[in-house]
């Protein structure tokens, strides 16, 4: 998003997302018992107030990063169908148009393994939106991320298991954010519980109950 998002905008938000990976791995002992509460803490960190106003191409910005959990249980819930935990998503609001990102992941604690469990979600997410997929990886002593279309590659190949792993603060701040990792058009409305897929130049809408969704918010206003 750095060809929509102005550098002096884009760079402390860049910033913000690599620093806080840090202090949400400090929960690690206080939420390992569970994904759900390790994803929670890592959103709670990474959430924060509007920034500063920017002045840049003519325009006034400012930037927050915002966190919610859903109920994300039952029959209906985003996981069972999806294969996901939740979104991670961008929205750039500008005075002519907006812009969306997202990516779908799924959180397990500990050493990411290559279980049955674990390849039915990650192919799940894939199949809904390829090349839009990541695992996050809870661990003592890091968090990480592995994309999904390299966590399926990598199922039959060993000898690359973890080239592609990044620590989470690097994979949002230098794959995510720039636009490396995720799918433009994909963004989760959490007023109306639907998920758009961009998909064969339309938007694919699922009704779907989500479990966690960070967004980061970008606006910009005429000075």
């Amino acid at each position: 998003m750095n060809d929509v998002i102005p550098g002096p905008v884009f760079q402390p938000l860049k910033r913000h997302l690599a620093l806080h990976r840090n202090r949400a791995e400090g929960g690690w002992e206080a939420g390992s018992a569970e994904e759900d509460t390790l994803t929670g803490h890592l959103g709670a960190e990474l959430q924060r107030d509007w920034s500063r106003t920017y002045r840049a191409d003519g325009q006034q910005w400012r930037w927050r990063v915002r966190y919610k959990k859903f109920r994300g249980r039952g029959p209906g819930a985003f996981e069972s169908v999806a294969g996901a935990d939740g979104i991670i998503q961008i929205e750039v609001i500008r005075a002519t148009d907006s812009i969306y990102k997202g990516i779908l992941f799924q959180a397990k604690k500990k050493a990411i393994r290559r279980d049955r469990e674990l390849v039915e979600q990650v192919q799940k997410m894939e199949r809904l939106a390829r090349g839009c997929s990541a695992v996050f990886e809870y661990a003592p002593d890091a968090y990480r991320v592995v994309t999904g279309r390299s966590f399926l590659e990598e199922l039959n190949e060993p000898r690359t298991r973890g080239r592609d792993t990044l620590r989470l603060g690097t994979f949002l701040a230098d794959a995510f954010l720039p636009c490396s990792a995720g799918i433009r058009g994909m963004y989760y409305d959490a007023v109306r519980q639907i998920l758009l897929i961009p998909e064969d130049g339309q938007l694919k809408v699922m009704h779907v109950e989500l479990g966690h969704r960070i967004a980061v918010e970008v606006e910009s206003q005429p000075i």
